[in-house]
C-alpha cells in the first residue's frame, strides 16, 4: 500500500501529572483545523520556556495532541510549556506545501501576543519536530532568521518581522532534500519501506506538487532548509537512525554539514546505530536527558 493511502489512527496523548493546565483549540487562523493546544506545567515560574512541537506524518496525515506528543510533553516536568498545532495536510487535490510554514509563523505570533498572560518567556522559545515536522521546524527557523517569508495562506497573521526570535531547534530524522532519497538509500544499501519513493504519488512527490522529484527543482529548493541558513540561524540538535527506511539517514547528516558550514556554529547530533524511523527508538530517558541538556545549555 502507498504511504499516502495508509489508514492510520492517532490516539490522544496521555497528559502527565506534570501538566497543570491545558488550553485547547486556540485558533490561529480562519479555517476550522487551524488550532493549537498549549500545555502549561504544574511547576511554573514567572516566565516559562515555550516549545512548539510539529508532528510528523509525511505532511499527508497527523494532528495535534496525538500520542506522538508524549516524549515532548514529559518536558513539562522541567517547567517547559509545550504547544502542539494542526497544519494543512497535502493531497492530490491540494498541494499545500510550504504553506505550513506560514501556519507555524501564525502560531508563534499568537503565542507572542499572549506571552504575558500565560507566563511564557519569549527569550526561551524553541521549535521541535519529528520526520516531516522536523523539516517544518528547521525550515521555519531558517527562513524566519533569514527574514524570508516562505509559504502563504489566506487570513493568517504571519508577518516574518512579528515572529518572536526562535532560540533553538530539535529536529528528529527529517526529510530535507526530496530529490536525494533514491541515491542515498542506494548508497546506504537500504531498501526503502515505500516503493513509490521519488514518484509523484510519494509523500515527497506530493510535497513538490505531485511531480517526479527530479522534475520540480524549485519545489525541491524551497523545501530544503539549508538553502536559507545564515549566521542568524538558531542552535540545532539533530538526531536520526542509521537504519531508517522511510527517510535516508544521510538527509540529517548532510543538513548538519551545511548548517555548520553556513552558520559557523556546531550542531549537537545523535546518530543512533540501527535506529529506525519514528519515535519508538528515540522515546527513552537517554534522549530525554539530551534534549533537556540542549535546551538548558
Amino acid at each position: 500500500m502507498l504511504f499516502k493511502d495508509q489508514k492510520v489512527t492517532f490516539a490522544d496523548v496521555f497528559v502527565p501529572e506534570s501538566v497543570g493546565k491545558t488550553l485547547k483549540d486556540r485558533p490561529y487562523g480562519p479555517r476550522n483545523f487551524e488550532k493549537y493546544d498549549l500545555y502549561l506545567p504544574k511547576k511554573q515560574t514567572d516566565k516559562m520556556p515555550i516549545l512548539l512541537d510539529l508532528q510528523g506524518g509525511g505532511l499527508v496525515r497527523g494532528r495535534k495532541s496525538s500520542e506522538k506528543l508524549s516524549p515532548m510533553l514529559r518536558l513539562t516536568e522541567q517547567g517547559i510549556a509545550i504547544a502542539t498545532m494542526n497544519y494543512c495536510l497535502i493531497s492530490e487535490k491540494d498541494y499545500a506545501f510550504p504553506k505550513q510554514v506560514a501556519e507555524v509563523r501564525a502560531v508563534l505570533i499568537d503565542l507572542k501576543k499572549h506571552a504575558q498572560e500565560w507566563g511564557l518567556d519569549l527569550n526561551r522559545l524553541y521549535l521541535t519536530g519529528e520526520s516531516s515536522g522536523a523539516q517544518l521546524a528547521v525550515l521555519t527557523a531558517a527562513t524566519v532568521s533569514a527574514g524570508v517569508k516562505l509559504g502563504y495562506a489566506d487570513g493568517l497573521e504571519d508577518d516574518v518581522d512579528q515572529v518572536p526570535t526562535i532560540q533553538k531547534v530539535i529536529a528528529s530524522y527529517g526529510p530535507y532534500e526530496f530529490d536525494q532519497f533514491k541515491e542515498e538509500f542506494q548508497q546506504a544499501g537500504i531498501q526503502p519501506k515505500y516503493k513509490e519513493s521519488g514518484e509523484p504519488n510519494s509523500f515527497e512527490g506530493l510535497a513538490v506538487g505531485g511531480h517526479q522529484v527530479t522534475e520540480n527543482p524549485i519545489g525541491i529548493s524551497q523545501g530544503n532548509p539549508a538553502n536559507y541558513f545564515t549566521k542568524e540561524m538558531p542552535a540545532l540538535f539533530a538526531m536520526a537512525g542509521t537504519a531508517d527506511q522511510v527517510v535516508p539517514f544521510q538527509q540529517s547528516v548532510e543538513m548538519v554539514k551545511r548548517y555548520e558550514a553556513l552558520t559557523g556554529k556546531q550542531a549537537k547530533t545523535y546518530w543512533l546505530t540501527g535506529g529506525h524511523h519514528g519515535i519508538a527508538d528515540f522515546d527513552n530517558e537517554q534522549v530525554d536527558q539530551m534534549k533537556i541538556a540542549f535546551l538548558k545549555a
